[in-house]
């Protein structure tokens, strides 16, 4: 239980006086993006078996500028496969931002890099009319180059899976 009084006054919240905030959610075309990496944090994984580094991103250039990506990386766990993927990803994140020992990820904050994208089915989601959700897929790393390719934007799920 929590007392809304203390953060919204004495009328407490209300809903009606709201104006929502819509954003787009949707996956990106595969290919190369610019990105910077504004923010991380570090936290268990929900099931307690690893400890997982979400990395906040921001698209630089291009029709997707400013929008927002996350990478959650594994760095951690019990399962070694999954650990490795992370652990190789952030060697690559590492290396595209020249950080020859990282200590802590604000090493990493505010440096630009290439993160290469695909599309998936999202196992866990579906989209509003219950079909299923696709989501972005991170494969990986590169230092930073001014030639980004993406995808057709008349043809942005043509290597969707399905």
């Amino acid at each position: 239980m929590g007392n809304l009084s203390q953060l919204f006054g004495n009328t407490g919240f209300k809903p009606a006086e709201v104006e929502e905030v819509s954003g787009d959610f949707s996956p990106l075309p595969k290919g190369l993006y610019a990105v910077t990496i504004t923010e991380s944090e570090i936290k268990p994984t929900s099931n307690g078996n690893g400890t997982l580094l979400t990395l906040k991103l921001v698209v630089d250039e291009g029709k997707y500028r400013n929008r927002i990506l996350f990478d959650n990386l594994c760095v951690q766990h019990t399962n070694l496969t999954a650990q490795g993927i992370a652990q190789t990803r952030l060697k690559q994140i590492c290396e595209a931002v020249s950080v020859k020992k990282l200590q802590d990820t604000s090493q990493i904050h505010d440096k630009a890099l290439m993160v290469n994208l695909d599309v998936e089915f999202d196992k866990f989601q579906s989209d509003k009319t219950g079909q299923q959700a696709f989501r972005n897929s991170f494969k990986g790393y590169q230092p930073l180059n001014k030639e980004v390719v993406t995808s057709n934007d008349d043809d942005d799920f043509d290597d969707a899976p399905f």
